[in-house]
């Protein structure tokens, strides 16, 4: 099919069953897990995604990452880290509730949602990864919208909002790392 990246919608839920480094966002898309190749399945009608490099990598702490976050539950965020110093790897890490903000956190998704991209800093040297986003330069640095699905815009009063439907929403963005940028 084509080139995908983590959290990239490949079809809707109606298209295909998911596969192998495939996750339904609950809003009726099926998004990419890995950077890859999305391939269909008409026959089986599963859509997977054949990874470019599927390598584990053994990163060192204090190594800053690119993850795309899997699943939020209450207090923590499971991420799949796929760049770490340039390079492409294959590892999971887990964003504590604790390791968000230096300040009290009542609820996890005001942060990071199911579906971002995150600029993590990696906290211990052995899978699963322990990572924080605190610093100001770590956040969230790519994000769709939670009504519509639609890329979210960064605005110059520093809030997330969806060009498509209007809707405003809240992360912890990394300060000069996020990728949209809108000036109106």
């Amino acid at each position: 099919m084509s080139f995908v990246i983590p959290g990239e919608a490949v079809c809707v839920e109606e298209e295909a069953l998911p596969g192998e480094f495939i996750s339904s966002d609950g809003k009726g898309y099926l998004r990419s897990q890995v950077v890859g190749i999305a391939v269909l399945n008409k026959l089986r009608k599963t859509v997977t995604v054949k990874p470019l490099v599927r390598r584990e990598l053994t990163l060192k702490q204090g190594v800053v990452v690119e993850g795309w976050v899997y699943s939020v539950h209450e207090d923590v965020a499971v991420v799949r880290i796929y760049m770490a110093n340039n390079t492409r790897v294959n590892a999971i890490g887990l964003l504590h509730i604790s390791q968000i903000s230096n300040e009290y956190i009542t609820d996890i998704q005001d942060y990071v949602r199911p579906g971002d991209t995150i600029k993590a800093r990696v906290l211990n040297s052995t899978p699963p990864y322990l990572l924080t986003i605190k610093e100001p330069q770590l956040g969230v640095i790519h994000a769709y919208c939670g009504s519509c699905g639609e890329e979210l815009y960064l605005t110059s009063t520093g809030v997330l909002v969806c060009k498509n439907c209007g809707r405003v929403e809240r992360r912890k963005v990394a300060s000069g790392g996020y990728l949209l940028i809108t000036t109106s």
